[in-house]
């Protein structure tokens, strides 16, 4: 090949300038120094470090950073290993904590963190996310409240969007509630009306609904609390804080917020009555509750009752009974009953579980369905001691259907791991009901006092911790209410709610149809057996029921839009709306109590509010010459330390100026007091890096920053300038979190739900 040849010199290629020709030879990088040399660093030298990474410091840091709550036991298990070196010590942290521990606090993190690619929009809430372990009341209001504003800012622009381009308010709302939905579904939490939209099910009425929801802080909040607990408590079973060695059933922060929370319960029950809005007569709300099956009495005896009824009628059928038990496989407990830990675990909630153990029983009555099977009796759901739920069912079917039954929940119950050692004496229990060991209501009766109040249960030892089975009884009950777990249900037979309803018939004189009346009289007498045989039998199907509820159903009756249904009355379905009997006649409210003065005797209320204070600043703040005659009836001063009530209305004009200037000499004197420690309070500036930072980004942008709105920055709080909110991060540069809505899109979703509705009726018209 001969060279190329150019007509003109300046047309031949030249060298660049300054150009490094690559040497094959050489691996590596050049650099230059800030003294102007160049150097090179090789690939080998590039890989070469100084030291290994320190897999224990690695893991110390991850223990600090954990939760105070988890933190503790192991804590003080490092500061034992720590005393006796730092070979045993790494040795702990690496082959235990490490291997053992912080896998399964992944594991857990994983069920409840956000995915981790978010979308861009939801990027600012990332890290709040990330601490909501660690937040309080004020940090779990706030991301509800950022989060209901973006979803609330993005169903906006697109249906904006969407509407403009398309005219269709149908199509605008389903686009919608699609990018939102998109949103939501990122954050590892289920997402209302999601499942239809994705099989494209959803209707637009049903979309705004799930919208209502998804834009509602309330509504987030709700989430979020539930969330964080549930969190928490998962994080303390799988490290072994919730065990019979330990805190069996619930951990004991578990067991004081629900304790905490009944007691705020019963003081809101106190506070408040029930008032009749025709004739204004006033109820106890404490005493309709207590009269409810809201009391663990009455709900003890209620179910006491129909297993009673149950049993009679399953005697008066000649039907066969068995007790079953059936527990979750193997992977799905945390901690062995001998306190060890269990390597199969797989990292479930107690609410995975039930989720299992109700696609066993699914599965299993699907079948017996199919084979003509039909059962009615109990279902029992309590703790093992590790949180783990396990069932117990009390059942009646006839007794050629026995063993078939027996054998098609067993091999439902065993499919899952049913291979692994005790499963078969584990896995799944039957014991036949027999009259001579005693009654089947005997079988039962124990657990379901063990999981309510440990009613007559006084000596008896519970069989997983050996504690006294009254005392389990308030931390079963803790953990069904943390993990919402419906403890007790009846399987078959009439329906307890219609029972009920009949009851309240009880003091009302009524001519009813006979189809009525024979259960209206089982069901005043407490009989439930009479009830269920004049309904149609234990095993009558739903549709053949002879007395049923009727509803008054209330278009848009919440504030999400849905239709609510409350209960009216009572009605046969074989002799149609001629048999309605209203069970509830009267409509109530709940209202504060009247205020009473035990020390005047009066008992109606004061126009001082619904809280008038019983202090002298806080009731007589005006000054002497603004005191009206007769304006206040009776107040409280405080005279030598205690406090006596005066009667403003016996006093002399000149001896109510003398109260008067008294009380406005103390709030005055009072008020002074305040603005000189005011004044002795230096105004801090904040310190810090980070904080000056934040200052000069904020002048940087034309913003005039103060240490206030620094000091909200530092604590990771959102500050609007303009319309736009900022968040500090933590270099000290200030972000977009939302920018500012145009004009044309400044519309609230209650606007455009009224505007697609009408719409819709438009469209309908036509």
């Amino acid at each position: 090949m001969t060279d190329t040849v150019f007509p003109y010199a300046w047309n031949a290629p030249r060298a660049a300038v300054g150009a490094y020709q690559a040497d094959d030879s050489e691996r590596g990088i050049r650099y230059l120094t800030p003294d102007g040399k160049r150097k090179f660093l090789s690939a080998m030298e590039l890989a070469e470090t100084d030291e290994k990474p320190d897999r224990s410091k690695a893991a110390r840091r991850r223990l600090a950073s954990l939760p105070h709550y988890v933190r503790s036991f192991y804590a003080r298990q490092l500061e034992k290993m720590d005393s006796k070196g730092k070979k045993a010590a790494d040795n702990w942290l690496l082959n235990t904590f490490e291997r053992h521990v912080l896998s399964r606090i992944d594991q857990v993190n994983d069920h409840y963190l956000p995915n981790a690619t978010l979308p861009a929009v939801l990027m600012p809430l990332r890290s709040e996310f990330f601490r909501l372990l660690w937040a309080g009341k004020k940090e779990l209001k706030r991301l509800a409240h950022s989060l209901a504003d973006i979803l609330q800012s993005e169903f906006i622009r697109e249906v904006d969007f969407q509407y403009e381009r398309t005219a269709d308010p149908h199509f605008s709302t389903l686009s919608g509630y699609g990018r939102i939905g998109f949103l939501a579904s990122h954050l590892n939490t289920a997402v209302p009306g999601w499942s239809a939209y994705c099989s494209e099910e959803l209707e637009g009425e049903d979309a705004l609904k799930c919208v209502a929801r998804l834009q509602s802080p309330q509504w987030w909040l709700n989430r979020l609390r539930r969330m964080h607990a549930r969190w928490r408590e998962h994080l303390m079973i799988v490290t072994g804080y919730v065990q019979a060695k330990s805190a069996p059933y619930s951990s004991e922060p578990c067991v004081q917020e629900w304790q905490a929370q009944k007691k705020a319960n019963r003081e809101y029950l106190n506070a408040m009555e029930l008032e009749e809005q025709d004739t204004g007569e006033r109820l106890s709300l404490a005493d309709k509750v207590n009269g409810s099956i809201a009391n663990p009495a009455i709900r003890r005896a209620e179910l006491m009752v129909r297993m009673r009824g149950f049993e009679d009628l399953a005697k008066l059928e000649g039907l066969a009974g068995d007790f079953y038990t059936l527990t979750a496989p193997s992977a799905y407990h945390s901690t062995q009953k001998s306190g060890r830990r269990n390597d199969k675990f797989n990292g479930s909630s107690p609410r995975d579980t039930q989720r299992y153990l109700c696609k066993v029983w699914s599965k299993t009555r699907a079948a017996w369905k199919r084979r003509g099977i039909r059962v009615f009796g109990f279902r029992v759901v309590e703790p093992h001691h590790d949180a783990t739920p396990h069932w117990h069912l009390l059942l009646f079917m006839r007794p050629e259907h026995a063993e078939q039954a027996r054998a098609i929940f067993r091999k439902y119950a065993l499919k899952e791991d049913g291979g692994e050692a005790g499963a078969e004496e584990n896995r799944f229990k039957v014991v036949p009901i027999e009259e001579e060991h005693g009654s089947a209501t005997g079988y039962i009766a124990k657990y379901i006092s063990k999981n309510i109040d440990g009613y007559a249960l006084d000596d008896e030892k519970d069989e997983e911790t050996g504690e006294p089975l009254k005392d389990m009884a308030r931390r079963v009950s803790a953990w069904a209410s943390r993990w919402a777990i419906r403890q007790f249900q009846q399987i078959g037979g009439a329906p307890v709610t219609v029972y009920r309803e009949l009851r309240r018939l009880r003091d009302r004189e009524l001519v009813l149809h006979p189809e009525i009346a024979e259960a209206h009289t089982a069901a005043d007498e407490g009989n439930w057996a009479g009830y269920v045989t004049a309904q149609g039998g234990p095993l009558v199907a739903r549709d053949c029921l002879r007395v049923r509820l009727s509803y008054d159903v209330t278009e848009n009756g919440n504030i999400y839009g849905d239709d609510v249904s409350r209960i009216s009355g009572i009605y046969s379905p074989f002799k149609g709306d001629t048999s309605l009997i209203l069970t509830r006649t009267s409509q109530y409210k709940i209202v504060p109590k009247r205020k009473q003065d035990d020390a005047s005797g009066f008992d109606f209320d004061f126009s001082g509010g619904t809280a008038a204070p019983r202090s002298s600043v806080n009731n007589c703040t005006r000054e002497p010459r603004t005191v009206e005659k007769n304006t206040l009836q009776e107040s409280t001063v405080i005279t030598d330390g205690a406090s006596c009530a005066i009667d403003y209305g016996s006093l002399t004009r000149k001896e109510r100026k003398v109260v008067a200037a008294r009380l406005s000499a103390e709030f005055k004197a009072e008020q002074q007091r305040k603005r000189e420690r005011r004044k002795r309070q230096p105004v801090l500036r904040q310190p810090g890096e980070r904080a000056e930072k934040i200052r000069e980004f904020a002048s940087s942008i034309g913003w005039d920053i103060g240490e206030t709105e620094v000091g909200l920055l530092l604590a990771g709080q959102r500050i609007a300038l303009d319309g736009v909110f900022y968040v500090a991060r933590s270099d000290g540069a200030l972000y977009r979190t939302r920018e500012k809505l145009p004009q044309s899109t400044a519309t609230t979703v209650n606007t455009w739900v009224t505007r697609l509705r009408s719409a819709y009726q438009n469209q309908g018209q036509k």
